[in-house]
């Protein structure tokens, strides 16, 4: 039967591939753990050919025909290393089932290349056509073991030293440069990796600072509303002891009111006939007495007989009084009636003005107010009286009278400036009506006084604050240091002050003394003395003023605890941190005294 050419070439690969000596070939596949297989499917491939021969060109042939290179003996002239690299790689190729051929065509390669290497003529000096039979190897499901990989490229290696010592060293140092980039890819991934966390940690921290600045104002409402509590409980504790001391006199009032009431007929006529008709104060004191016994009835007697009374009005203490008193009662006409005779009065000192304005003003007699508005000028043309000056500018501020405020004004700062609590009253009062010249007129004359205690700097570094009088602030910031430490929210008071106006040093001079003797009773003023202890830098002292406040502060408040828990925390004081979360856990825990804890 006649055989087609391509039928003859297949017959012909599959008798040089049985001839081949398969010494190399079997330690291949020894090594791949495939290359039997695949040499087995050489062989099989060629009864496929010879059947392929035998059928003809009838369209039955794959287009492409896996077999095995023709290849010539090695040279026994190759040296020992080239040998041994030569045999693995043709074993390699010769598993592969293609022709030198068919490679070309699939790789950007010409044949006469692929030759040499094959015949050990030429060594590769680069990965790549090792690298192509490795993924061929793959592609035909017959990968090898890292092992064999490795060993094939220890091989490469070695020949290529032999046979090109030039490109041995050109494929060492590429070998090098190419591990040198995978390690600057992999520390440039890192370095990205160490920027995301910086990031993210970054923003924490600004999350834990946002909320600690949320905190801090929270503390510095609660600061304020306590302080006023503290200043309107010290004002109720003064009225009730003064209600206790008139006590008495309310006692005696009112038994001689019901003795009065049971012995006579209850007239109208001849109620208060006993009452000095000329005692301004003595009527006042009436009137408020029959306002706390609820005498409606009496109080409208009275209050009817006024007008028509020969009132000493003299004394302008007693008639504020009077007219106070009226106004308790509600008794308004009476009020309008006896402010006409106001003006009549003899005005001894601005304080005195002060009180008869601000009396009126509640009263809302406004044509008598404005009577004594316009008698000021003559009234006190040189004012002596500076605290009674500062009382007159404020009544005068609440009673709208810019003219009298302007004229006063100007002479507040002649007064002589002899002592912080006049000067910071004065400039206060300046600085509510807006008289910003005085106000720099009377920084100018301020002279370096001493401080008496903490809170009497607290005072001044305030007003001096609002008024913006800078060099006299640092003339008086340089004398915080020597006071002695006072109560805990005086010093936070202070400390925050300091650090608005950026006086580290200060903060700093008094640290140790502030850690060591200022009392804890507070978790949140302890919690802001902290940080700002912390922004001043003075991390030894914070530190042990956490220690101290972690054993001896009260656990009583659980919340303001948890927030010095959290800035303990946030500042680094994690054992003083620790300690306080325990007491308060402690002290929430069942039959624990919390008298005890704080103890």
């Amino acid at each position: 039967m006649p055989v087609s050419p391509r039928g003859r070439e297949a017959r012909r690969d599959c008798s040089v591939l049985q001839s081949q000596n398969p010494r190399g070939l079997r330690r291949t596949a020894t090594t791949t753990g495939g290359g039997l297989q695949t040499f087995g499917n050489a062989r099989k491939g060629c009864g496929s050919s010879r059947k392929a021969a035998m059928d003809g060109d009838d369209g039955q042939v794959s287009e492409i025909v896996r077999r095995p290179v023709e290849l010539a003996p090695l040279s026994p002239e190759l040296s020992p290393e080239v040998m041994a690299w030569a045999a693995e790689l043709r074993a390699q190729f010769v598993a592969l089932g293609m022709s030198i051929s068919l490679f070309c065509r699939l790789h950007p390669i010409d044949k006469g290349t692929v030759s040499r290497y094959l015949n050990g003529k030429r060594v590769p000096a680069d990965r790549w056509f090792l690298d192509q039979i490795m993924a061929l190897r793959v592609s035909a499901g017959t990968p090898v073991t890292d092992e064999v990989r490795a060993h094939l490229v220890n091989l490469q290696m070695a020949a290529l030293k032999v046979a090109h010592p030039h490109e041995y060293r050109v494929r060492k140092v590429s070998d090098q440069l190419e591990i040198a980039v995978t390690s600057w890819k992999e520390a440039e991934r890192y370095a990205q990796t160490l920027e995301q966390e910086l990031t993210e940690r970054t923003r924490v921290l600004q999350d834990l600072l946002s909320e600690a600045e949320r905190l801090r104002a929270a503390w510095d409402e609660d600061r304020v509303r306590h302080e006023q509590e503290i200043i309107y409980l010290t004002q109720q504790l003064e009225l009730a002891r003064d209600r206790v001391r008139q006590a008495e006199q309310r006692v005696q009032v009112l038994e001689e009111l019901l003795d009065q009431l049971e012995t006579q007929q209850p007239a109208q006529e001849q109620f208060g006939a006993d009452i000095n008709p000329e005692d301004t104060r003595a009527v006042a004191g009436l009137l408020d007495s029959l306002r706390r016994a609820g005498a409606e009835g009496q109080i409208a007697m009275l209050v009817e007989r006024i007008p028509d009374l020969p009132l000493d009005l003299r004394d302008p203490y007693d008639v504020a009084g009077l007219l106070d008193a009226l106004r308790r009662v509600g008794a308004k006409e009476q009020i309008t009636v006896l402010a006409e005779r106001v003006p009549d009065l003899s005005l001894r000192s601005p304080y005195t003005m002060a009180k008869l304005l601000d009396v009126l003003r509640r009263a809302e007699a406004k044509e008598q107010i404005a009577v004594l508005v316009e008698r000021i000028p003559d009234l006190y043309p040189n004012l002596k009286d500076h605290s009674g000056a500062v009382e007159l500018l404020d009544a005068l501020r609440r009673v709208g009278a810019q003219e009298q405020i302007a004229i006063l004004t100007k002479q507040l700062p002649e007064f002589p400036l002899d002592h912080w609590y006049g000067i910071v009253r004065m400039l206060n009062a300046l600085r509510r009506v807006g008289a910003k010249e005085q106000i720099a007129t009377v920084v100018k004359r301020i002279p370096d006084l001493p401080l008496r205690d903490v809170s009497e700097a607290v005072e001044v570094l305030e007003a001096l604050q609002k008024v913006g009088a800078k060099e006299q602030i640092d003339m008086v910031i340089k004398k915080v240091p020597d006071l002695p430490v006072s109560f805990l929210h005086v010093m936070v008071k202070l400390v925050y002050i300091l650090r608005q106006i950026g006086a580290k040093a200060q903060i700093m001079a008094m640290a140790e003394s502030i850690a060591a003797d200022v009392d804890v009773i507070s978790p949140r003023s302890v919690a802001e003395l902290l940080r700002d202890l912390n922004w001043a830098g003075a991390d030894e002292q914070v530190a042990a003023l956490a220690e101290r406040a972690s054993r001896a502060v009260p656990v009583r408040h659980e919340q303001g605890v948890s927030d010095l828990v959290q800035i303990m925390q946030i500042l680094g004081a994690g054992a003083p941190a620790k300690v306080l979360a325990e007491r308060l856990a402690l002290a929430k825990g069942p039959g624990s005294g919390r008298a005890a804890l704080d103890a």
